[in-house]
């Protein structure tokens, strides 16, 4: 009996490896085809996920004297809170608008209207709501209507994870008619073939890090409790309004190339056009996905923790 059990969990291992393996090479195959056989401008590849920012203010270090038995860390009170953040870009270095998902109220989701005109929001920016500031299908589904026009000519192609959200008819029927073909990237495997996963993610993350310390080294103030004051819903778009924009455009193109989405950035591309028209004109190309004077920020943890103020 034992020996059967044992027999037939190798062989569901061994199932789920091969389907892996499979799904995988599908994937690589569909990717050349659009970019490779379909000669796909990097324009029409587009690449979006969303990442959760877990708001806690998390400085690491603290000052106190010399010698003192406990250490007095001042930190915002209340429960840690989140939101979401939903980023897409183009092959070709191209950002749609971040998309920041806050905590809305618990009857609706939604912030009300009151909150939402005082919210001053930049062109890079677009903020929904949803009960529990995590990315669902009625947001997916807000996102692509305001991201995709419905007399869209030429295929677009939209490469996602496997997203419960993501997987709802009503998205893909959505994106059909909008003339946008969605790819999966295999389960597991987003760590390789996600360009955000890849190169974008992690300076995006450190320029939010330090859009929020440089806005807290000059909000030093404390509340009349004696906690830090907490950054507003405003600060917070600020904050990623910034960081969006601090992001460059060779940093994106290269993270499609290191996810094997794409064969060479388009920057290298218009610059070979270039040295055959003038045979003199230096070359000089740079493939780091490290955002410039990024220090070593991006080598850390990548999670984010703040607190916010619901003042607005």
């Amino acid at each position: 009996m034992f020996c059967q059990a044992f027999l037939f969990s190798k062989f569901k291992r061994l199932a789920e490896d091969l389907f892996l393996q499979l799904e995988e090479h599908v994937f690589m195959e569909r990717v050349e085809e659009i970019s490779g056989v379909n000669n796909t401008h990097p324009s029409r590849i587009i690449n979006f996920d969303q990442t959760s920012v877990l708001l806690q203010n998390t400085y690491g270090k603290t000052l106190s004297p010399i010698g003192v038995k406990q250490v007095h860390v001042i930190q915002p009170p209340g429960e840690k809170e989140r939101f979401t953040v939903g980023l897409a870009v183009t092959g070709d270095g191209q950002k749609f608008p971040a998309a920041i998902v806050f905590k809305g109220g618990v009857k609706t989701g939604q912030l009300s209207a009151n909150i939402l005109g005082k919210l001053k929001i930049p062109d890079n920016v677009r903020v929904f709501s949803t009960r529990t500031a995590w990315w669902n299908s009625r947001i997916d589904h807000e996102w692509i209507k305001q991201s995709f026009e419905e007399d869209t000519q030429n295929t677009l192609y939209l490469i996602r994870d496997h997203f419960a959200a993501h997987l709802k008819f009503e998205s893909r029927e959505l994106l059909e008619s909008r003339n946008v073909d969605q790819v999966f990237i295999p389960r597991g495997l987003t760590g390789t073939y996600q360009p955000l996963d890849v190169g974008i993610n992690a300076p995006f993350k450190a320029n939010l890090k330090r859009a929020y310390h440089e806005w807290r080294k000059e909000r030093a103030e404390l509340t009349g409790k004696g906690y830090l004051r907490k950054p507003s819903r405003q600060d917070f778009i600020d904050f990623v309004s910034q960081a969006w924009a601090d992001v460059n455009p060779e940093t994106i193109e290269n993270a499609f190339v290191g996810a094997q989405i794409l064969p060479e950035p388009t920057y290298m591309i218009a610059n070979e056009q270039t040295s055959v028209e003038n045979d003199e004109a230096p070359l000089e190309f740079s493939f780091s996905s490290i955002e410039e004077n990024s220090g070593d920020e991006v080598a850390e943890d990548s999670s984010l923790e703040y607190s916010f103020s619901t003042d607005y």
